[in-house]
């Protein structure tokens, strides 16, 4: 009687069994591995360079470097389509597509990263840095003639003369740049500031309002048109650039002193007071507050 029950039992374990192996994978999902060098033209490894995979599926990424021998390797990839990309410092970037396949062999991913090309004004500047102007000038000149399509090489040339105090060909070269770009606003700048510099308050604010003041951030600038504006009597336009001064920088003292100067004059005593005390505030040891000190004795 129990003979018919152990077989029952053993035909159902027996077919569970079978159920589990049907029911389980019979291999492990592969894998694909990307590998590859990253080499410059000459052939010289690129150590350290960047190497970004990007799956085009779902966008799955790894960032890998190369060694000293400028190999990479990545295992454990899906099959498909990966974008691959390179950047190494001092090297132009490169990417472009590849189709891993899990069952055979990928071949190595070999590239010849292109230098960035140096720029021709590496000299000039280097020069100019180190206040050697008239070598810089020579230099900056020398790439002009070489590539006239380096046109804002006129922008450094004007500063270059600017520096060894040749106003007329410092005006000369900013107005060469402005005839290739109208809109520069460093050359106009630069401009304006030359004929403040020479007195000119006409020809410098040609210039100036040719400029968005709310891109402006050096309180110089409203600091030398408002003492040009004092000189010509401008007294009320004056005092507004002296105030725009103040508003970039509220610790200029030169704008303060300047200011209560404009306020003397204007007979405003009691804006000039108050004027005077902030240069005190800001500058207590300094000449300007010494003569602020003094003025504020004769104002009654």
């Amino acid at each position: 009687m129990k003979k018919p029950w152990i077989i029952k039992n053993v035909t159902i374990m027996f077919i569970s069994m079978i159920i589990i192996i049907n029911s389980s994978p019979l291999h492990s999902q592969p894998f694909a591995t990307a590998s590859g060098t990253v080499k410059s033209e000459d052939g010289k490894p690129i150590k350290g360079a960047k190497v970004i995979l990007i799956f085009s599926e779902d966008g799955t990424k790894y960032e890998l470097t190369t060694d000293k021998k400028g190999r990479w390797r990545k295992a454990s990839m899906r099959s498909g389509t990966w974008t691959v990309g390179f950047m190494a410092e001092g090297y132009e970037p490169q990417n472009f597509n590849v189709t891993l396949s899990a069952i055979k062999r990928n071949p190595p991913i070999d590239i010849k990263l292109t230098p960035v090309p140096k720029s021709p004004l590496i000299k000039g500047d280097a020069l100019y840095q180190q206040k050697k102007y008239e070598e810089a000038l020579r230099e900056y000149q020398k790439v002009l003639a070489e590539n006239q399509d380096l046109y804002q090489l006129h922008d450094k040339i004007g500063l270059c003369y600017y520096r060894l105090n040749d106003l007329e060909n410092a005006i000369e070269a900013f107005k060469l740049m402005l005839e290739k770009e109208p809109q520069s606003q460093d050359t106009l700048i630069n401009l304006s500031a030359i004929y403040f510099e020479k007195g000119d308050l006409e020809e410098g604010m040609k210039y100036f309002r040719q400029l968005d003041e709310k891109s402006l951030e050096d309180p110089s600038i409203f600091y030398n048109i408002g003492v040009l504006l004092f000189k010509n009597l401008q007294i009320d336009t004056a005092i507004d650039y002296l105030q725009k001064c103040l508003a970039l920088d509220p610790t200029y003292v030169d704008g303060y002193y300047q200011l209560a100067l404009v306020n003397l004059n204007k007979g405003d005593l009691e804006e000039a007071k108050k004027n005077l005390r902030k240069v005190i505030e800001l500058a207590p040891e300094s000449e300007k507050a010494a003569l602020a000190k003094k003025m504020l004795e004769n104002i009654t």
